[in-house]
């Protein structure tokens, strides 16, 4: 499975000879790119390509979901979305490099059907999916569904209303005890004065 990431990776650096070049000066130093519930570990090679390889990463750039949303709007990630571990000057220079990566379907789609189909193509979906397109929708479905499920950083309606109400209850016993406290108070006052 972990070849068959890499592998999508190479392909994607394989698009950009410039961000692969600038990858290569990290030769033989172990990277890994999370982005949950995806995860590319490897080592650098001097062609600027990654490699699978034992062991653990000396940098990770762990990116939250908020990068993704982020991709899919065209606006710039927070940096809080954005972790750094381990050598952070490696993380965030492989951050630099991941950050100018973008996929280009019209390439890859002109291999299957040429040219001028895959432009066409092209231009049919931003016109019928606009720029988001449907993929982008499927992938924002799929990882709200994993942010809810897999890793619950958010909650389900339900969830939300059933602690609502949980807490309108316990709001309504404090009062009511703190009433019963007030009057508790005034009596033990009051018997104190007799």
């Amino acid at each position: 499975m972990m070849r068959i990431r890499v592998a999508a990776f190479n392909h994607l650096l394989n698009q950009h000879p410039a961000q692969r070049a600038e990858l290569a000066q990290f030769a033989g130093r172990r990277i890994g790119i999370v982005l949950p519930p995806l995860d590319v570990h490897g080592v650098v090679t001097e062609e600027g390509w990654l490699a699978v390889c034992e062991g653990d990463a000396e940098a990770t750039l762990r990116l939250k979901h908020g990068v993704a949303l982020a991709q899919l709007s065209g606006r710039a990630p927070d940096l809080a979305d954005v972790l750094l571990e381990g050598d952070t000057e490696l993380a965030a220079n492989v951050g630099r490099i991941v950050r100018q990566l973008k996929w280009d379907a019209t390439e890859d789609l002109s291999r299957v059907v040429g040219d001028i189909a895959a432009q066409r193509l092209q231009g049919f979906a931003r016109g019928l999916f606009g720029i988001k397109g449907e993929i982008g929708g499927r992938l924002l479905d799929n990882w709200l569904e994993h942010l809810r499920e897999e890793s619950p950083l958010l909650a389900r309606k339900d969830s939300v209303e059933q602690f609502v109400r949980a807490v309108d209850t316990l709001r309504d016993d404090a009062e009511r005890l703190e009433k019963r406290l007030a009057h508790l108070e005034a009596l033990a006052q009051a018997s104190n004065r007799n």
